[in-house]
């Protein structure tokens, strides 16, 4: 018996869809599916919980409430398309929920309600293209939201409330535009992702509130010019700008380069290619 064998602890709970099994570090479940009004019951289960398998397609109300313990909660990689309000009842210590590549199209008030302990929620990879008015409303200790690889059109007025976030992704969405104020309540936030999408400039006070934000990812967008003073009026401990794969002519870009550069803040240096590149990001010639 070799020492793998020798740590495994084998906690099964069998019927025809549900089993789980625990390791020294996590208990891991591989449940085809979890029914309502018959909540997890695990003998001996670690902080650490995830699904593997692929078959969850819902979460009913109540499905953890029988495991109070548990701080980090995976389910990535399933089929999720419905979560009950609720769903995440009895989980008062949870620190972390990932949620990453499941079919989710609604982030749907109540969700998460007694959740106010989480600090970590991912629901990138997914198929959102709404979230409800106060969906987040019961996380006071948010502190990093992953809403990347979806299908949002506009950034959700309801992440604006989470005055406790330290990091937000909005990378491969389909923003086109953003809002004045979008982020003005965000004011420990401390990186914006907003990469890969489909944003053609930043309007004034798009960025207002920001005012420990460090890190700003703009890459693979459609810009086409940046007014940097008004960029860091709003963005006053700024200390990385991502610029690269965008729609500037040099000459603009070059201009947009030293005029952050004048106040420290530094431009990310690009992987372009091409000829007509400055820094590594590629621009247009005129």
């Amino acid at each position: 018996m070799n020492i793998l064998n020798i740590l495994l602890v084998i906690v099964s709970i069998k019927s025809s869809r549900q089993w789980c099994r625990s390791t020294v570090g996590f208990t891991t479940c591989g449940n085809e599916k979890l029914t309502e009004n018959n909540p997890l019951r695990i003998a001996d289960y670690k902080h650490l919980l995830e699904f593997e398998g692929g078959y969850l397609e819902e979460i009913p109300t109540g499905s953890f409430k029988l495991l109070p313990e548990v701080n980090i909660l995976h389910i990535s990689n399933n089929h999720v398309k419905t979560i009950e309000k609720g769903a995440f009842d009895g989980l008062q210590q949870l620190q972390k929920l990932i949620l990453y590549n499941n079919e989710l199209r609604v982030v749907n008030q109540g969700v998460f309600r007694n959740c106010r302990k989480l600090k970590s929620l991912d629901l990138g990879q997914n198929e959102i293209s709404d979230v409800e008015t106060n969906a987040f409303a019961d996380l006071p200790s948010l502190e990093e939201l992953n809403l990347g690889f979806n299908n949002l059109l506009t950034v959700p007025t309801d992440v604006n409330k989470i005055k406790s976030l330290l990091s937000l992704k909005l990378n491969n969405n389909k923003l086109s535009s953003l809002d004045a104020n979008a982020f003005n309540n965000l004011n420990k936030l401390e990186v914006l992702d907003l990469s890969d999408n489909q944003i053609r400039a930043i309007p004034n006070s798009a960025l207002a509130g920001l005012s420990k934000l460090k890190e700003l990812n703009l890459k693979s967008n459609y810009i086409s010019n940046l007014n940097v003073q008004n960029v860091l009026s709003d963005l006053r401990t700024l200390a990385v700008v991502k610029l690269s794969i965008n729609s500037f002519n040099c000459r603009d870009l070059n201009s947009i380069i030293n005029a952050f550069g004048r106040k420290g803040v530094e431009v990310a240096k690009g992987f372009s290619k091409s000829q007509d590149q400055i820094n590594g990001i590629g621009c247009k010639r005129i």
